[in-house]
């Protein structure tokens, strides 16, 4: 699946990639950039964090989660 967001940082819309992984036991989802660049989210207690990087900016993870809701409601993933 494909969403599209603004980033945060400089209001430019990008289309990232999403793929449902298996993340030491957990479900999660790959968010993969046009670039193919690619790091991994779970949904905790109706939060999502990222679990395999050492940082990226809380507030595209913010971004990301909110245009995530639905799709994930949808398709029992949260």
């Amino acid at each position: 699946m494909e969403i599209v967001i603004k980033d945060p940082s400089n209001d430019v819309e990008l289309r990232l990639g999403v793929e449902p992984e298996d993340y030491n036991g957990e479900q999660c989802l790959r968010i993969v950039y046009p670039n193919k660049d690619s790091f991994v989210m779970v949904q905790k207690n109706g939060d999502w964090e990222v679990v395999d990087e050492e940082f990226i900016n809380p507030e595209l993870i913010e971004v990301i989660g909110k245009a995530l809701q639905p799709k994930a409601s949808y398709n029992s993933l949260s």
